[in-house]
C-alpha cells in the first residue's frame, strides 16, 4: 500500500506559529494600511460630490430652458394661427385642422388642440368625435373657463390649473379676437404624464428621480400622496410660466443620503479591520491545529484500509465479473471472485482470456454484448475509465451473463414473426375478393384477345399482322396478372429478417396495388405527398410494407363508414423529413379515435370483423426498428396515424 509523504515542519516555524508578536505586528500594518485607504477614498468622494453638484445644476438649468422653450413654440404657433381663423370660415378651419395635425404628431404630449367660439362650443379642432373622449376634460370644465376668461382679460395666452382626470392635465388657451369684438379661443391640452416623458432624456433619467408637483408639494407625475419636505439634495426648479404654480423637483440617484453613504462607508472599514484580524487569529488557530490534524490523518488511512477491505468483500459477493486491466497494455490489474470462476486466464500471461475492446474508443459506445470464444456465453460488457491507486488511467469493466436474456429475445421474435405471418394471412382472406376482381380483368382480356385472333386467322386471307398484335396484348394482359399474383405471394410469404436499405416511395408500391380494388369500390383516392422523395430508410421491407398496408386498409375501411359523397382528401399519405429521421403519416376523413388508449391493445377492435392484431403488430414492428408509432385526431375530422424512424437507421440519397 503506498503511504503519502509526511510534512515535517521545521522548528523556527513552530515558534513562529506559537509566538504572538509577529501576529500583533501584522495586524497593525494591515490597520494602518486600511486607515491610509480609508482617508484617501473619503478625498475622492468629497471631489466625486462637488463635480456631481456643479453637474446636477449644469442639467437641471438645461431641462428648464428645454420645457420652457418647448411651450414657448406652441403658444406662439398657436397665437399666429388664430389669426387665421377670423373669420372662422370652413376653409380657415380646415386649414387650422392640418396645422394641428402636425403639430400634436411631433408633440405627443397634445392629446387635443380644440376650436371654440365665444359661447364655449367646439367649432373644429382634433381629435374628431362625435362625443368627447371620457380621457378629455369638458370644455366647460371651470378650470378651462377660467383659464379662457383670463386670456381674454389679458389678451394673452393663458394656463390653467392642473385637471386630475385620469392623468393629470393642462390646458393652454389661446384668444381669438376679430374686428366686430366677438372672441373664440383655442384650448391645447397637455397630458403632464408624456409631457415629462416627451421632454425628458433617459440619461436625465438614470441620473436623477424626478416628480412633478403642486403648490402644496402634491405629487401629480408620478402619482403619488403629499411630499415630505425636500431634503438639501432635491433642487426645485419651475416647470412652465410663472402663473403656473407647478415645479419640477429632481434628487440624484447615487447621492441622496451623502452623509449616511460616508457613515456607512467608515462603518465597513472598521468592520473589515475587525474581520482582517479576525481571520489572522483564525489562521493562528488554524496553523496550530495542523499538527493534531497529522495524527487524524493517520487514523484515516487506517479507516481507508478498512472500507477498501469491505469493498473487496462486497464486490467478491457480486455476480457480475469485474475487472479492471491497464489502457496501456490490456494487463490485469484486478478481478473479483466471480470474474476468476468465469474466465480463465492464458498460459504464462497475465492477460483474461476474454478480449473485448481495449480503447473505448474503438466503439462508439461505452457498453456492448460480446460472446466469450471459450464457452460460447454472451456478456452484457460495461467500460469506462477510471484512476487507479497509483494515478495511472485504468479501464474498469462490468460483464453480466446475458445468455438467457438472449434466447428469451429470440423466442419472443420468432413468435412476433409468427403472428405477423398470420395476421397477413387474415388479411389475405378479407383481400380475396378483391384479388379476384383484379385478376378478372386481365383474364377476361386475354379471351377476348384469343378471340380476336381466332377470327383473323380464320379470314381469307388470314390477318397477320392483327394476329400477332393481339397476341402480344395477350402476352402484356397475362405479365399484369402475374404481377397481381406476385404481390399477393410477397406479402403473404413466411421469411427471415432481412434489413436492407429502401425508397419509402418504392415500399408504397406493394401496399398500394393491394389497396387498390377496395379504394376503387369506394370511389377514394389515395393522395401521395411526398415532402422528401428520396428518402429512404434501412429496414426490413416486407415488414414496413406491411405496416403501411394495415395503415391504408384501415384508413380505407373508416371512410367507407362515412356517408357519400367522399371528401377529397378522404385518405392522404405524406412522406416527411423529421428532425432526425423520416415521418410517414396516412391521414383519412373516417370517423375518427373513439378510446386513443385502447387502440394499440392487442385484440382490441371496432370492427365487426377482424382480430384486432393489425394496430399492435404494426407497433412492434416499428419499435423493432429503433422508431415510434402514435395516432391523433386529423385537424377537420377523421384520424392520423404516423411512425418515424429515428436518424440511426436511415439516409438520404
Amino acid at each position: 500500500m503506498m503511504r503519502r509523504k509526511e510534512v515535517i515542519v521545521s522548528r523556527a516555524s513552530q515558534l513562529f506559529i506559537r509566538s504572538r508578536w509577529p501576529w500583533l505586528a501584522t495586524s497593525l500594518a494591515l490597520t494602518l494600511g486600511l486607515f491610509v485607504a480609508t482617508t484617501l477614498g473619503w478625498l475622492w468622494y468629497v471631489d466625486q460630490r462637488d463635480a456631481q453638484e456643479r453637474q446636477s445644476a449644469l442639467d437641471l438649468l438645461w431641462l428648464e430652458q428645454t420645457v420652457a422653450r418647448t411651450l414657448e413654440v406652441n403658444q406662439r404657433m398657436l397665437a399666429n394661427w388664430s389669426h387665421d381663423l377670423v373669420p372662422p370660415t370652413p376653409a380657415a378651419s380646415a386649414e387650422f385642422v392640418a396645422r394641428i395635425g402636425g403639430l400634436m404628431k411631433h408633440n405627443p404630449a397634445l392629446i387635443a388642440i380644440d376650436h371654440v367660439d365665444r359661447s364655449g362650443r367646439r367649432v373644429a379642432g382634433l381629435p374628431q368625435y362625435d362625443e368627447r373622449p371620457s380621457q378629455l376634460p369638458p370644455i366647460n370644465d371651470p378650470l378651462i373657463a377660467a383659464a379662457i376668461a383670463r386670456s381674454r382679460a389679458l389678451d394673452m395666452p393663458s394656463y390653467s390649473r392642473v385637471i386630475e382626470q385620469g392623468a393629470p392635465l393642462w390646458v393652454l388657451a389661446v384668444p381669438i379676437g376679430d374686428e366686430g369684438g366677438q372672441q373664440g379661443a383655442i384650448l391645447a391640452t397637455y397630458d403632464l404624464d408624456r409631457l415629462l416623458e416627451q421632454e425628458v432624456p433617459w440619461w436625465f433619467v438614470q441620473r436623477y428621480d424626478l416628480s412633478l408637483v403642486d403648490r402644496n408639494n402634491k405629487r401629480l407625475s408620478p402619482r403619488d400622496p403629499v411630499l415630505t419636505d425636500a431634503s438639501q439634495d432635491v433642487h426645485k426648479l419651475a416647470f412652465g410660466p410663472a402663473d403656473s404654480e407647478l415645479a419640477l423637483w429632481a434628487s440624484p440617484h447615487l447621492h441622496a443620503h451623502p452623509q449616511a453613504l460616508l457613515a456607512g462607508l467608515s462603518a465597513a472599514v472598521a468592520l473589515f479591520a475587525l474581520l482582517i484580524l479576525w481571520l489572522l487569529r483564525v489562521l493562528q488557530r488554524r496553523l496550530r491545529e495542523r499538527h493534531a490534524a497529522q495524527q487524524a490523518l493517520a487514523d484515516e488511512r487506517e479507516a481507508l484500509a478498512s472500507s477498501r477491505e469491505q469493498l473487496y468483500t462486497v464486490l467478491a459477493g457480486l455476480e457480475a465479473a469485474v475487472s479492471v486491466s491497464s489502457l496501456d497494455d490490456g494487463r490485469l490489474l484486478f478481478r473479483n471472485r466471480h470474474h476468476i470462476e468465469v474466465f480463465a486466464l492464458q498460459a504464462d500471461a497475465d492477460c483474461c482470456l476474454v478480449q473485448w475492446p481495449r480503447h473505448p474508443l474503438d466503439t462508439q459506445t461505452k457498453a456492448a454484448e460480446f460472446a466469450d470464444p471459450g464457452s460460447g456465453r454472451w456478456y452484457h460488457v460495461e467500460r469506462r475509465t477510471m484512476s487507479w491507486v497509483d494515478g495511472s488511467t485504468v479501464l474498469l469493466d462490468i460483464a453480466t451473463d446475458v445468455t438467457t436474456e438472449r434466447e428469451a429475445a429470440r423466442t419472443a421474435r420468432e413468435r412476433d414473426e409468427l403472428l405477423q405471418h398470420t395476421a397477413r394471412l387474415a388479411s389475405l382472406a378479407e383481400f380475396a375478393s378483391g384479388i379476384a376482381h383484379e385478376l378478372n380483368q386481365p383474364l377476361a382480356a386475354i379471351a377476348n384477345y384469343s378471340a380476336v385472333a381466332d377470327s383473323f386467322l380464320a379470314s381469307n386471307p388470314p390477318q397477320m399482322k392483327k394476329v400477332e398484335d393481339a397476341v402480344a396484348r395477350m402476352g402484356e394482359e397475362a405479365h399484369r396478372a402475374g404481377q397481381i399474383i406476385q404481390s399477393l405471394r410477397s406479402f403473404i410469404q413466411k421469411r427471415a429478417v432481412e434489413h436492407h436499405t429502401h425508397k419509402v416511395l418504392d415500399l408504397l408500391t406493394e401496399p398500394l396495388a393491394l389497396v387498390e380494388p377496395l379504394a376503387q369500390r369506394l370511389q377514394v383516392d389515395i393522395d401521395v405527398q411526398p415532402h422528401d422523395a428520396s428518402a429512404r430508410i434501412d429496414c426490413d421491407g416486407v415488414m414496413i410494407e406491411q405496416v403501411l398496408f394495415n395503415l391504408l386498409r384501415n384508413a380505407l375501411e373508416s371512410v367507407a363508414t362515412q356517408p357519400s359523397p367522399v371528401a377529397r382528401d378522404a385518405v392522404t399519405v405524406r412522406i416527411a423529413d423529421d428532425a432526425d429521421g423520416v415521418m410517414i403519416s396516412v391521414s383519412d376523413r373516417g370517423a375518427g379515435i373513439a378510446d386513443p388508449g385502447r387502440l394499440f391493445q392487442p385484440f382490441y377492435t371496432t370492427k365487426s370483423e377482424g382480430m384486432g392484431l393489425g394496430l399492435a403488430i404494426c407497433r412492434t414492428v416499428v419499435e423493432s426498428h429503433g422508431g415510434r408509432l402514435w395516432a391523433e385526431g386529423n385537424p377537420g375530422g377523421g384520424a392520423r396515424l404516423s411512425f418515424r424512424l429515428p436518424a440511426s437507421v436511415w439516409s438520404a440519397a
